[in-house]
């Protein structure tokens, strides 16, 4: 059997023996790049959530009183979940 290792070489990964004895790879340092990745993803991951919020807020308070019966809610607490600041999330539903 032939190890692939041995035949295939690649630049930018590096398999030591200790790895594959250990079973544990090691870990690749973070560049800048995908450092910046992650903080530009999380950052529209957040904008997204609040857009969301927003959404759901705007639905919820065109609702009339009978569909607010229907979901359990009342105009009061439409009125209060409105009162919340946009980056206070929503109740959990169930």
């Amino acid at each position: 059997m032939v190890n692939c290792n041995d035949t295939i070489q690649l630049p930018d990964i590096h398999v030591s023996d200790r790895a594959m004895v250990t079973g544990k790879q090691g870990v690749k340092p973070a560049t800048w790049r995908a450092a910046m990745a992650g903080v530009v993803i999380s950052a529209v991951d957040f904008l997204a959530r609040l857009q969301s919020r927003a959404r759901d807020r705007h639905a919820i308070q065109l609702l009339d009183d009978h569909m607010l019966k229907d979901v359990g809610l009342s105009r009061a607490d439409v009125e209060e979940e409105l009162s919340k600041p946009f980056w206070i999330g929503l109740p959990p539903r169930g």
